[in-house]
């Protein structure tokens, strides 16, 4: 909860589009794992993910209240039950292992998702790494969020980089075309050299 208010005052003070973050699920990629944070509001509550969640939780009022967990798998599908000792009206909290530099969340999704890529990484280049479906905003302050308004259930993902992986792929290019001028030069220099010896021949 902490993180999804401190969430909510970075893209209130973006200068951008606001967010309703009151009913968005929100997801902190971090330290190799993804923080997901998704309201609810009932005594028991299902999730049917893709790849294995742990460390399940339920926050209401601010504190982890009582509860207990049963996980099943078939066929590729992990599926939960979370049963609170009482009603609660907060946060259900959950993480998932975060590999590489590509998230795709492990359950489907609708509504408002928020994003947070790890600190000093962003995206949005096609050739390095972009968002998917196209989201409704994304915002580069201190870290770069992403935020969908998805009128229909999705599985939502996002490639991100270094924040100077564009600058670095830059050089390369120019290197590439720098040496592909240098072999040319010499490619027609050798040809040159080739015809002014056949003309010295004949």
């Amino acid at each position: 909860m902490l993180f999804a208010l401190a969430l909510s005052l970075l893209i209130l003070t973006s200068g951008s589009r606001s967010i309703e973050l009151n009913n968005a699920t929100v997801i902190d990629l971090a330290e190799g794992k993804a923080v997901i944070e998704q309201p609810v509001s009932g005594k028991i509550f299902n999730i049917t993910a893709i790849a294995r969640i742990e460390n399940i939780s339920v926050i209401h009022n601010s504190h982890t209240a009582r509860c207990s967990v049963e996980e099943s798998f078939w066929r590729g599908v992990y599926r939960y039950r979370i049963t609170a000792d009482s009603p609660v009206s907060g946060i259900l909290r959950y993480e998932a292992p975060l590999r590489g530099q590509q998230f795709i969340s492990p359950i489907v999704l609708n509504g408002t998702v928020v994003v947070a890529i790890p600190e000093g990484y962003t995206t949005g280049a096609r050739a390095l790494g972009i968002p998917r479906p196209e989201p409704y905003e994304i915002f580069h302050e201190n870290r770069t969020v992403v935020v969908w308004r998805l009128e229909r259930e999705s599985i939502v993902e996002v490639g991100f980089y270094r924040n100077d992986a564009p600058q670095i792929l830059g050089y390369f290019f120019v290197l590439l075309l720098a040496a592909g001028i240098f072999l040319a030069a010499g490619y027609y220099s050798s040809i040159k050299k080739l015809e002014a010896m056949r003309r010295g021949l004949k």
